[in-house]
Order: C-alpha cells, then sequence, then structure tokens
C-alpha cells in the first residue's frame, strides 16, 4: 500500500513539472520558473514545492491566473502581461509572498483586500500601470506589515486627499508620477482632466508619509515639480535621494553640506542656481553624486570631502580642482576640458580607479600625465581631438591600468608603454598608419585589440609576404578578441600562431579569398561581412567555429560554399537576399535557395591522376601481353608448321 501511494505521488509530481516545464524554462537550481512566450495562455498554475520564484512576464493575461495553494513562494512577477484588473482574492493561495511585481500593465484600481493576507511582504512594485487615486493604497496592506520598498513610478495620479495614508516603507519611488510641488507640510499633484482639481483632493500631507522611517526617495523625472527648500529638511534623514529632472531651490548646496544625511545623491538635469557657475558643496555622508547637465563650468572639492564617485556628465566643465584623497570613480565625459586635467601641485588620487574624459577638446596627453593616478584602472579619453601621446604620459612602472579607451581621435601613431595588467586597448577610428614592431612587447597580457576604422593601417603592408605591424602580434600570448574591420586590408594574413584568439572581425575591408589553413585553429567567431570574399576553403577544419558571418559579398555559386553552409543555415537573416546572395556568370541569386543544394567540391586534380595511372597499367599490361604473345610464337613456330599424316595399311589397287 505505501509502495503504490508513493508511485501515485511520483506520478502526480512528474506531471506536474512535465506540464509547467514543457512550455516555461525550470531552473531546479535557483528554485526558479519563468514563462516569458507572448503566445502561452496561463489558466492555472500548479508547481513543485521546491519552486520559491515565478516570473510570468510579457505573456498575454487580462487577468491573473489561478494559483493553487503554496505557501513555499516567495517572489511572483508579472510585468508586461496587460493585465487591467487584480481580483482581491489573487494572493489568498501564496501567503508566503515577499516580493510582488505587477509593474507595466494596465492596472487603473486594486482591490482593498489584495494583499491583506500577505504578512511577510516586503516589496511592492506598481510601476507603470494607470493608477491615479492613492486614496486606495490607504490600509492595503496586512497589519504590521512595514514594506521595504513601494514603487509607484510612472502611474498618472491625480488623486490624494488628507485621508491618503501611505503604506509604512523605507524606500519610495514616485519618480514621472506627475507631481507638482512638494514643501514641508504636503505633495501637491497635477490637475488631470475629468479628476477631482481641487486642491483638497490632490495633495498628501506630508505626516501621512511616515518619512522617519524613509531611507530612500525618489522624485525624479518630474520636470514641472519644484521642490522647496521646507522639503528638504523633511527628508534630511533619506541616504538615497533621486531629485533628477527636478526644480530645486535657492540654499539646496547648503542643506546638503549642513544639514542631510544622504549618501547617494542625483540631481542631474536639475534647474540648480549656481554661485559663479561652480559646483563646491559636498555632504558629510556624501559617497555618490550625479551632478550631469546642470550647466556647471567649474568643479571643486576639498580635501575633507568624503565623495567616491562623481558623475559630472554634460556639462560646461573646463577646470577641475579635486582635493578630495577618497575619490574613486571621476566621469567628466561631453565637458568643455581643451587640456588634460591634473590634480594640484602635491596631490596624488591614490584611490581612483576610473577617469571619464571622452567627448571633450583636448589635443594631447602631457609628459606625466598619470603620475598623479598611480592606481588608476580605467582610463577613458575617446572621442577628443588627440593628436599626440607624449611618450612620457604613462609612467615607465607601477601602472596598473586595466582598460585604455583611445578611440576616435586623430593619432597617426602611438608610443609603446608598458602597461603589463592591461587587458583592453582601443585604438579604433583614428588615422595609425604603423605600429612600432615594439609596441605589443609591455602589453603581454592583452585579451582585446580594437583597432577597426584605421583606413590607413596597412599601407605599409602591400601584400602577405611583405613585413607588417601585423607579424608581432604572436608577442600577445593572451590575445582573446581581435577587431580590424574597415581597416583597407586586402589580403588574408597569417593568424595560426594565435592560438588563444576566440574571436576576430574582418568586417569593412577588401578581402577577396580566404582559406581557413591561414586562421587560428580554436576560433570561435569570425566577422568578414562587407568583404569581397568569393572563395573560400578549408573551414570544415575548424572544429570550434560557431558564428561564421559572411553577409554583403560576392561569393560564387559554386561549391566552394558547401563547408559553411551549416554556418549559414544558423544567421537570422540569411533569407535577406539583400544581405545574402551569390553570383553564377554575371547573374546574382539569393544565397539560401542554393544551399539547399550545394555540394562538395571533387578535386579534378586527383582524379586526373587516378585515370592517368589506370591508363597506364592498362596499356603496360597490354603491350606486356603482346610481346608475350609474340616471344612464344617464336620459340614454338617450327612445331606449329610440321604436319603429321596417317599412313595407309593398304596398298592401292594398281591398273595394268
Amino acid at each position: 500500500m505505501h509502495i503504490l501511494i508513493i508511485l501515485l505521488f511520483t506520478s502526480i509530481i512528474s506531471s506536474i513539472q512535465a506540464d509547467l516545464c514543457a512550455h516555461c524554462d525550470c531552473d531546479f537550481i535557483s528554485h526558479t520558473v519563468v514563462c516569458n512566450r507572448p503566445s502561452l495562455l496561463i489558466r492555472t498554475v500548479s508547481m513543485l514545492p521546491t519552486i520559491r520564484q515565478l516570473h510570468l512576464n510579457s505573456l498575454n493575461l487580462p487577468q491573473p491566473p489561478h494559483f493553487l495553494f503554496h505557501p513555499n513562494l516567495r517572489v511572483l512577477r508579472m510585468s508586461r502581461c496587460g493585465m487591467h484588473e487584480i481580483p482581491g482574492s489573487t494572493f489568498l493561495p501564496l501567503p508566503g509572498l515577499e516580493v510582488i511585481d505587477l509593474s507595466n500593465n494596465h492596472l487603473e484600481t486594486l482591490p482593498p483586500t489584495v494583499l491583506r493576507s500577505l504578512k511577510f511582504l516586503r516589496v511592492l512594485i506598481l510601476s507603470n500601470n494607470r493608477l491615479s487615486n492613492l486614496d486606495q493604497l490607504t490600509w492595503i496592506l496586512a497589519p504590521g506589515v512595514v514594506l521595504e520598498q513601494l514603487d509607484l513610478s510612472g502611474n498618472p495620479i491625480a488623486i490624494a486627499t488628507s485621508m491618503t495614508v501611505f503604506p509604512p516603507v523605507r524606500q519610495l519611488f514616485l519618480s514621472d508620477t506627475r507631481m507638482e510641488s512638494v514643501n514641508e507640510t504636503a505633495i501637491m499633484f497635477k490637475k488631470l482632466p475629468g479628476k477631482c482639481d481641487r486642491d483638497v483632493c490632490r495633495h498628501i500631507p506630508i505626516h501621512n508619509l511616515n518619512v522617519s522611517i524613509i531611507t530612500t526617495i525618489d522624485f525624479s523625472s518630474n520636470r514641472d515639480l519644484e521642490i522647496d527648500s521646507g522639503a528638504l529638511d523633511v527628508f534630511s534623514n533619506a541616504t538615497y535621494v533621486d531629485l533628477s529632472n527636478t526644480r530645486l531651490p535657492v540654499g539646496f548646496e547648503e542643506w546638503l553640506e549642513r544639514k542631510s544625511r544622504v549618501k547617494s545623491l542625483n540631481i542631474s538635469h536639475c534647474q540648480l542656481p549656481l554661485h559663479e557657475d561652480t559646483w563646491t558643496a559636498c555632504g558629510q555622508f556624501l559617497h555618490s553624486l550625479d551632478i550631469s547637465g546642470i550647466g556647471a563650468k567649474r568643479l571643486r572639492f576639498s580635501r575633507f570631502c568624503p565623495i567616491r564617485s562623481v558623475f559630472a556628465r554634460d556639462n560646461l566643465i573646463s577646470s577641475v580642482y579635486i582635493d578630495a584623497v577618497s575619490m574613486e570613480s571621476l566621469h567628466l565625459e561631453r565637458n568643455m576640458f581643451s587640456e588634460f586635467p591634473i590634480p594640484p601641485p602635491g596631490v596624488e588620487l591614490t584611490e581612483l580607479h576610473t577617469l571619464g574624459l571622452s567627448h571633450n577638446l583636448m589635443t594631447s596627453l602631457p609628459p606625466h600625465a598619470l603620475q598623479s593616478y598611480p592606481n588608476l584602472q580605467h582610463f577613458d579619453v575617446s572621442s577628443n581631438q588627440l593628436s599626440e601621446i607624449d611618450p612620457q604620459a604613462f609612467p615607465s612602472i607601477g601602472l596598473g591600468l586595466i582598460s585604455l579607451d583611445l578611440s576616435s581621435n586623430q593619432l597617426s601613431s602611438l608610443p609603446h608603454p608598458i602597461l603589463p595588467s592591461l587587458l583592453l586597448l582601443d585604438l579604433s577610428f583614428n588615422t595609425i598608419s604603423h605600429l612600432d614592431p615594439h609596441f605589443f612587447t609591455g602589453l603581454p597580457m592583452l585579451q582585446q585589440l580594437r583597432i577597426a576604422s584605421n583606413p590607413t593601417l596597412f599601407s605599409r603592408c602591400p601584400n602577405r609576404d611583405s613585413p607588417c605591424w601585423s607579424d608581432h602580434l604572436d608577442e600577445l600570448t593572451s590575445l582573446v578578441d581581435l577587431d580590424i574591420s574597415n581597416s583597407g586590408l586586402e589580403f588574408s594574413l597569417h593568424w595560426r600562431h594565435l592560438r588563444t584568439l576566440k574571436s576576430l572581425i574582418l568586417r569593412g575591408n577588401e578581402i577577396r579569398i580566404i582559406d581557413s589553413k591561414s586562421l587560428p585553429e580554436n576560433l570561435r567567431t569570425l566577422d568578414l561581412g562587407e568583404n569581397r570574399v568569393q572563395f573560400t576553403s578549408n573551414f570544415s577544419k575548424l572544429e570550434h567555429l560557431r558564428d561564421l558571418r559572411v553577409d554583403q559579398n560576392p561569393l560564387r555559386c559554386d561549391c566552394s560554399l558547401y563547408d559553411i553552409v551549416p554556418h549559414l543555415l544558423n544567421q537570422s537573416q540569411i533569407s535577406d537576399p539583400l544581405l545574402y546572395y551569390c553570383f553564377s556568370g554575371s547573374w546574382q541569386y539569393p544565397l539560401l535557395p542554393y544551399l539547399a543544394s550545394v555540394k562538395p567540391c571533387v578535386d579534378t586534380t586527383r582524379n586526373f591522376y587516378s585515370i592517368l595511372i589506370t591508363t597506364f597499367i592498362i596499356a603496360f599490361a597490354i603491350v606486356a601481353g603482346l610481346i608475350g604473345g609474340f616471344l612464344v610464337y617464336r620459340k614454338y613456330a617450327d612445331r606449329a608448321n610440321f604436319v603429321y599424316k596417317r599412313i595407309s595399311l593398304m596398298e592401292s589397287p594398281v591398273r595394268l
């Protein structure tokens, strides 16, 4: 009897598992089920007891499915499902839920009892729906529940009254919710046609927000929101504040320095009055600051500022004074720097590991440019006007750069720095015509080299057998990715010695013939698109090749395509005749239909030799036979001419 019960239970579990996992992705290591097929229609959900997370994303669900009892489910996400309503009993079979994500649907209301049974709920995400009345959130939670996160971003909120009591929450997200103003007493929302337009029915008293427990506040992307200085005092205890794309009051910098306890502050693209167009403020606990797009022209941080990360992109900054030795990352992209920024004399930013200066106006890197950044790991000066890099710009020893981006400049030559830790080097979109033979010697750990879109890169390499800078690529013993696209290359180089190379990008060159015998044997990705390739050969020998692209090449409609047919059929755009085609004579044909009938090439040379040998053997046999027959004839010719005659035993009668 016990055995029958066990077998019955096992069969039930197997059928449930097969039913769910036949249409969804089931990961039994993370105990997660993910369903994201738009054509999938789910009416009832039953899961194995071990499942703790269920993701129903991008499905067609006007209403939530019916859930069978499952007390172990902790996370439920139903995003982008087109839901218009949530029945009040939806979550009753799931009492253990801690995270509910209903974002990006069409919900306009929430039943007052829909969450009352969830005593362990901690995160509620309702962003990007159509919720307009905040009164329905009053008393929506189970008694004693305090949310870690409540996200109402992207909802057209229009109704809120003095009776509106927000659920107790530590992280409150109200970005893009049509907020009009915030002061020390209330939050006011904009008028919405068809809704109540009186002030009393579109404001929330501040004391209804449980401000004392709020640690994260997000009022961003409310472009007409005016924040009063009194409101700043109300939220002084918040440690993470996002006020980007709002209007900040006079005195904001003073509040930041003297009253706030904020650790992470985002005020990017705010309307903020600055004294002499200079940003100098730094909070006592501030670690991360984003002041992108506020119109600042100068930047200054004192030694006692605890700041670690600064994002000051999209400004008009042309000079900086940074004495904050705790700085770890500095992003100054898209500003007005004409000279490389150097810290004050005697200051070394020993903690700085990331420096971004792309899209500025610098023309050169001066001597000892990086001397004040001894521990720099990521350096980006792309999209400037650099035409010269001083040989002494990089320290000879000690610099631990991991990535260096010099792309989109005007560099025609480069020094050969010693960067033993460098993993990524980007030299794309320059005018480099030659690289020093010793350039790669100081880059022993380099894994990714991007040198694309240098039109004169091979101007000193007239043919395949002439000396070329690429002959020294074998010094990069760790190279994994190589991009030499759009560089005027007319022939396939000798790549065989690059044993660690996995990806080779040769798109947009002038290559006509490619033979896999010249390619690395461990190559996985090869991009030959937009070349002049007509023939390919021996690609069946590249056992590790997984991605081959030959689009927009004048391929010949012949047997040379046979080796690459499996790779071509894997291309998502193989059916597009504007990208994949082949030529037979002067006629152009779509490539896909031809691939169905292509046959392997026959080695005509080998057939010729075999026929020649067979003919020779037959001729030899015939001649040998004739000679042998002649010799036999000569030996036995006399015997063949003698004829034995019969002797008569009786005499013939004689006529007398």
